[in-house]
């Protein structure tokens, strides 16, 4: 009993077979959309018989970005940065800052604070040594 992989590779070398399974599938040149009235012409990458606008996969997909931003209500806060205080609105409940100007001024604030507690550390580490 021979196995069908020996068949296959009998007389072909391994790189042609390997070719033609890699080989991207094709459904030819040249088709048009099916529905009546409609004159799209087909990618030969496409499966389908008809265009991407009667295939309707696009309605999903719009029905599920619409549907995520409705769902989320809207919340007041306070913007993060003491020095600002401000009130915002905003739907991301992950927001803390009114503005990236108040993100970034509050990112450069923590960033002075660490490295000024760095210095402290090592200079009490150095009068502590001598």
């Amino acid at each position: 009993m021979e196995f069908r992989s020996s068949k296959a590779l009998r007389g072909r070398s391994l790189h042609s077979v390997a070719e033609d399974m890699l080989r991207t599938k094709t459904y030819g040149a040249g088709r048009i959309c099916k529905v009546d009235g409609c004159g799209t012409r087909l990618s030969a990458y496409n499966p389908s018989a008809v265009c991407a606008l009667h295939g309707g996969g696009w309605k999903d997909e719009f029905r599920r970005t619409t549907r995520k931003a409705t769902q989320r209500e809207e919340i007041t806060r306070l913007c993060a940065y003491e020095p600002c205080g401000r009130e915002f609105v905003t739907s991301n409940p992950a927001k803390k800052y009114c503005s990236d100007a108040c993100r970034m001024k509050a990112f450069q604030a923590r960033v002075m604070m660490s490295r000024r507690e760095q210095t402290d550390s090592s200079l009490q580490s150095a009068r502590r040594a001598s």
